[in-house]
This record gives structure tokens, sequence and C-alpha cells, in this order.
């Protein structure tokens, strides 16, 4: 029987519907406990889609926030929101932080949230674990206008506010940490080589499971850098990266990894027999844990296309 581990990874898309409720929230047309009873809704809909295809773990979804770099907003105090930027390489955008001052760590907003989320996922019988989604030191420096630090600087300063972020989740949640910065090209080879240093900052003291998320392309030459960084996880899209694997697998000895196996940016299904000698090439090539899931956030298809892809997940178990 083929062993895997299902992990839904970020965020959910938002539906039209939804959205809707938001526009009509920022135009003061219902007040915020109306708004936040329909996230709930939403977000129990998620969760027990999750519960369904079998997703030991999963995030909330994130239908609470407009996008990955919006999360920051509820534990960082200091920007201010800027302007809409494409997120990579996608129909999609995001708002970036404008920071003109210090940043500090100001969580409750965000741990009221993972509080509320617990209490969704136990009462609609979600038995997996839940992960608090955190962006990276790398992609939230160069996803900001910054006008305050050098990149250095704000790499290390989000960092240190981060870890006291991170020490206030609650120890059931695992932490989901989102950097799909750290393949791109162009970033100096200096900047790269602090973030372990970085990393092992922003860690230090947080005992709860940490997964590292990565998305889109795999540069190779950052591997080993990659595997360096101080998580229990470290997850790489690998659906979009098929002919760089092997020197993916090279480096997953003795390793819990996430393989990103379900391609979020098309509406094509993937092959189950394709995912199938993905996660059995894994653990050949030793690592003691494969878990799978949405190759990146699913805000770039449709909700029924991000059914079906994660319902694949449910059929892979069914036929193994």
């Amino acid at each position: 029987m083929i062993k895997f581990t299902i992990s839904i990874v970020g965020s959910y898309p938002r539906a039209i519907s939804l959205g809707k409720v938001f526009s009509r929230y920022r135009s003061g047309k219902i007040d915020k406990t109306v708004l936040d009873k329909e996230i709930a809704k939403r977000t129990s809909g998620f969760m027990s889609l999750a519960k369904d295809v079998g997703a030991s773990y999963t995030t909330d979804g994130l239908l609470r926030w407009d996008d990955l770099m919006d999360v920051t907003f509820s534990y960082i105090s200091g920007p201010t929101k800027g302007e809409l930027m494409r997120f990579y390489d996608n129909n999609f955008y995001y708002r970036k932080p404008v920071i003109k001052g210090e940043i500090k760590a100001q969580p409750d907003e965000y741990i009221k949230t993972l509080q509320e989320d617990m209490e969704i996922a136990k009462k609609v019988g979600y038995t997996g674990k839940l992960k608090a989604v955190i962006v990276g030191p790398l992609t939230y420096a160069l996803l900001s206008d910054n006008r305050h630090y050098d990149d250095e600087e704000l790499v290390f300063a989000y960092a240190k506010e981060v870890n006291s972020v991170m020490k206030a989740i609650s120890s059931e949640l695992v932490i989901e940490i989102h950097e799909p910065s750290f393949f791109e090209k162009g970033i100096k080879t200096s900047l790269i080589s602090k973030l372990e240093e970085a990393y092992s900052e922003m860690v230090k003291g947080v005992n709860n499971e940490k997964h590292l998320i990565t998305y889109f392309r795999v540069n190779p030459s950052k591997l080993e850098t990659f595997f360096k960084l101080p998580v229990e996880v470290h997850g790489l899209d690998v659906i979009e990266n098929i002919n760089l694997l092997a020197q993916v697998y090279a480096r997953i000895a003795k390793r819990r990894v996430f393989f990103g196996v379900l391609n979020t940016r098309n509406t094509k299904l993937e092959k189950i027999s394709t995912i199938r000698r993905i996660i059995n090439k894994g653990y050949q090539k030793g690592a003691s844990q494969v878990i799978v899931g949405n190759a990146a956030p699913m805000d770039f298809i449709p909700e029924m296309i991000a059914v079906r892809k994660l319902k694949l997940l449910k059929k892979l178990g069914d036929k193994s």
C-alpha cells in the first residue's frame, strides 16, 4: 500500500458570493458581525472538505484575507497597505506593505482568528492538524515597499518580531511558513546566505512543528541552502519542476518533505499515476515522510477546479 500524508497549503479560492459580502462590509452596508458570520460559514465548508479528502494538515483557507501578504497586517504593526502588485507571474494581485518605520509584533488579531479556527474545526469534526500561516522573512522583505531598512536589516527585523508571534501561537497548531521568493531569480547571494541565521532567530524557542513552503520554480543551485533551513518539513512545488526532480530526490534522504503535486495555476487535472510515482520515488530515495497537496495557494483557479484537484488525493488513497 502506498504511504502518504495529505496537507492542504495556503489559501482556498474565495467564492464570488463571499467577495460580495466583503464589498458590502467595506461600503458600510453590513457590520463586522455579519461579515464574520459569513467567513465562519465558508471556513466551516472548507474544513469539511479537508475532512472529506482525508487531509492530515490544513490551513483555514485564508478566507478572511485578501492575499498572502494581507495576513501579515494581522500580526505585524507599523506598515500600511500600498498599491496593488502582481503576485509573481499570475493573474492575481496583492497589496504591498509600505514600511516607513520600525515594524513590531502585534499578534492579538491573528491569535484570535486562530482560536476561532480551532473552534470551527471541532464543530465540523476535523481531527487533523490545523496550520497557522506565516510569511517567510525573505518573501516579506522582497514583496514590501521598504523605505526604512535595507533588505538584510528587514529580513532580520521581521524574523525577530515573528519569533514572538510564533511563540504566541497555540502549541496545538502547526506553523506553515510561506517562502515563494526563495528560488526567484536576481536575489543577492549574500542575502540568501544569511537566511539560515535569520531562520534560526525566527524559530528559536518555538516548539510547534514547522512546514516551510515554496512554490513555482525551483533553482537547483539553492537546494543545499534550502534544506539547511531549521524546520521540520521542507516543501517544494514538484509538479511544475518535474524535469528537476532528480536533483530534489538526491537531497531528501532521512527528511520529511512536502511535495506540491497539484498544479494550482491551471485547470488540468493531474494523473493519479503521476502522483503515485512521485510519492514512491520519494520513499525510494530515503525520505522519512512524504506529504502531498496543492503546490501553491489556490487563488489562481476557480473553486470548482480546486475541489476536483483536492479530491484526486482522496482517490489516490482509495486506489492505494
